[in-house]
């Protein structure tokens, strides 16, 4: 899939956040009316859920907060979402994992509780990769944006992305903020 970014200006939105605002070929302003926010609970992600909220305020903009689940971690899903009885251990991870989870979103729902921002949440279970799924979710969802964090890295990992948000800046269909 071939993107087409014809030209780019940055913004300052206040002393904290800079982004790029795409343009047009007619260098027409593009509209965001649905954010998409990937949430792991990571320091990263809860700033990416800041810029998120703050843009979806002021931009008028729908606010989609998803995390997903891991396919490691899927062990009450068969491939057709079927689902399977869980015992013992499994069930335990399971139900820790999806606490987890609903706790990640709750947590940015909650922030947008004195803001003029719609939000929706969900809680999806990979299939097949964190990365395809919120990609797709995207894609379904027909958003504008998607904001994503990185998570924090030492070394020489550090000047790269996340394997996640690397993912998605390379197949999203739409533009992507990726939050440090």
């Amino acid at each position: 899939m071939k993107k087409k970014i014809v030209s780019e200006s940055q913004l300052t939105l206040n002393s904290n956040l800079s982004v790029s605002i795409l343009l047009s070929k007619n260098r027409t302003h593009v509209p965001i009316r649905k954010i998409l926010l990937a949430v792991d609970g990571s320091e990263p992600s809860l700033d990416a859920a800041d810029k998120a909220i703050y843009l979806s305020e002021n931009n008028g903009a729908d606010l989609f907060v998803i995390h997903v689940i891991p396919s490691d971690i899927r062990y009450g899903n068969i491939e057709d979402n079927t689902k399977i009885q869980l015992t013992g251990p499994l069930k335990q991870i399971w139900n820790m994992s999806l606490g987890k989870a609903q706790k990640y979103v709750d947590e940015v729902k909650e922030r947008t509780v004195n803001k003029t921002v719609k939000v929706q949440t969900e809680i999806l279970v990979a299939v097949n990769s964190v990365v395809k799924e919120i990609v797709e979710y995207a894609e379904k969802q027909d958003v504008d944006l998607i904001v994503i964090g990185t998570r924090g890295m030492s070394g020489l990992k550090r000047i790269l992305l996340g394997s996640t948000s690397s993912g998605v800046v390379t197949y999203a269909h739409c533009p992507v903020l990726v939050v440090k």
